[in-house]
This record gives structure tokens, sequence and C-alpha cells, in this order.
């Protein structure tokens, strides 16, 4: 009988040795599901900021045009409170910030170019950080 002993030990020792690759091969699945996602996530979040940071206001109507900046910028807060990336968090609130700090003034034909220049330059930040 002693001499069945070595083998179930070296048997059990497989066995835990396969466990463990296994739970290594499960937890490297886990991982790569998880960076997968992260990218998915980071890529809708990127599809939307960047629709709303897209938005051009008519300043036909300068009234309507800051409150539906103002709205825009609101989204815009809530995406970047989602998003775990630093860089792209900080990039979708810079956008934010000068959506929701727009005037009627701003709007005006004298200003609305450089307000314009402002948010374009802050969409490029943004759609380098989502690159």
């Amino acid at each position: 009988m002693r001499a069945g002993r070595p083998v179930a030990t070296i048997l059990l020792a497989l066995g835990l040795a396969g466990a463990i690759s296994g739970c290594e091969a499960v937890q490297q699945a886990s991982d790569t599901a998880n960076q997968v996602g992260n990218a998915a996530d980071k890529v809708t979040l990127c599809v939307e900021a960047l629709k709303l940071a897209g938005f051009t206001p008519d300043a036909t109507d300068p009234q309507k045009a800051v409150e539906e900046t103002q709205k825009k910028a609101e989204e815009l807060n809530a995406l970047a409170a989602k998003a775990g990336d630093t860089t792209l968090k900080d990039a979708i609130t810079g956008v934010s910030t000068t959506m929701s700090q727009v005037t009627v003034q701003d709007l005006s034909p004298a200003s609305i170019a450089e307000w314009s220049q402002k948010k374009l330059d802050q969409f490029n930040a943004l759609s380098k950080a989502c690159a």
C-alpha cells in the first residue's frame, strides 16, 4: 500500500497544479474581458461626448442657443462622471465647462468666432483623448 501513496501524492499535486493553471487562465480571460469591456465603454463614451461636443448653437435665437448649449454641457458632465480614464474625463469636462459658461454675448456676431474657436480647441483635445 505504501507504493500507492507516492502515486496518489503525485496525482494530487498534478491535479492542484492543473487547478491553479485553470484559475490563472480564468483570471487572464477575465482580465481580457474587462479590458475589452473598458475599451467598449470608452468608445461609447467618446462617441456620445464627441456628438454632444460637436453641437453648434443656432445664434439666430441667442437665448434659446444658450439654454440648449448649457443642456448639452450637463449631458457632458454626466458622461465625464462615467469616464474611468482621467485624460478622457478631463477632456470631456473641458468642453462641458466651455459650453456651460456660454452667454448670450458669446453668441453675438462679434464674439461667436472666438467662443467657437475655444470650443473647437477643446473638441480637438477630446478627440485626442478618445484616440
